[in-house]
């Protein structure tokens, strides 16, 4: 009885693990037991992030340092990749998946 309880422990299951990377931050969002959930939640994160800097393009439009403009043009470009292998938004905010390995 007691081997059988061991063997329960050691269960492993994966959970896909949510969030956004900078370059002084990582924040988690959230954990799911499928892919599918993940990406639902990845695909919300990432159109945030980029009506984020949709918005910051807007403010920014009148402004004669032209060094924002460029900025969040190419961060609108970067967050409207919809692929979470390839987004690349370094070093602003890049939404994540992480496939984890728990052990019980």
């Amino acid at each position: 009885m007691e081997r059988r309880k061991v063997k329960e422990m050691n269960k492993k299951m994966k959970v896909y693990v949510v969030g956004h990377s900078g370059p002084e931050h990582n924040s988690i969002q959230s954990m799911h037991k499928t892919y599918e959930g993940a990406f639902k939640a990845w695909d919300k994160l990432r159109i945030d992030l980029l009506k984020d800097a949709e918005n910051s393009l807007k403010r920014y439009e009148s402004d004669k340092d032209r060094w924002h403009i460029e900025m969040y043009q190419k961060m609108v470009k970067n967050l409207s990749c919809k692929d979470p292998e390839k987004i690349d938004n370094g070093p602003h905010e890049t939404p994540y998946i992480l496939k984890w390995d728990l052990e019980e």
